[in-house]
């Protein structure tokens, strides 16, 4: 009898037992998976309250503090705007009226009698000839007398006083310039009264 009744109690407390260790729903508990997945929530809360990196992480910092840096802030211009540009209130908005009188023959009588001297000298290297000649030329009369060999120009000196021998127009003049070989003739013109004489045409003496 006393046999049969512990052995009723030893069925009791084995079902007893299952049932308490036995999870309601699945299977049985696993510790390390609980406290995994404890720990992985516990991650997802720390990045969201600190999305750009922890206090201690001075990558994350820095990285922030290029982003803010390198964004213009709401009020700046996207072009930058520069100053207006200067104009030379001191130059003529229309041509200076040309016309003739003593400083304007001797201008002519100058101009001519540098470009003869220019085209004369003939004792440097084309290029440094050409530098003398150029500034003295009218931007049309440059491609003709660019490429002209010095060595084949005959005049090597100017001999005497130039003249004004034609001063028909206000903007043109001839001056004839004697020389070693005669008197060369140089047409100059300008733009206006206020422009200075510049050549157009170096004309060698008749014959020559």
């Amino acid at each position: 009898m006393k046999r049969a009744v512990i052995v009723a109690i030893t069925i009791v407390a084995l079902a007893v037992g299952t049932w308490i260790g036995w999870p309601r729903e699945g299977g049985p508990v696993d510790p390390t998976a609980q406290e995994s997945a404890g720990a992985a929530m516990s991650r997802e809360q720390d990045d969201f309250e600190d999305p750009v990196g922890s206090p201690g992480d001075d990558t994350s910092e820095t990285a922030a503090t290029e982003r803010v840096e390198g964004d213009p802030g709401a009020g700046d211009p996207a072009v930058e705007v520069t100053g207006e540009p200067e104009f030379d209130e001191t130059a003529p908005s229309e041509p200076v009226e040309a016309t003739w009188d003593e400083s304007v023959r001797a201008a002519a009588r100058d101009a001519a009698l540098a470009t003869i001297a220019a085209f004369a000298a003939t004792d440097q290297t084309a290029d440094a000839w050409w530098d003398g000649l150029e500034p003295l030329l009218t931007p049309q009369a440059r491609p003709v007398y660019q490429d002209v060999d010095p060595r084949l120009v005959p005049v090597t000196e100017v001999t005497g006083d130039p003249e004004v021998t034609d001063e028909t127009s206000t903007l043109l003049a001839e001056v004839a310039v004697p020389t070693d070989i005669g008197p060369y003739t140089v047409l100059l013109t300008r733009s206006d009264g206020a422009a200075p004489w510049l050549a157009e045409q170096i004309r060698p003496p008749e014959g020559s």
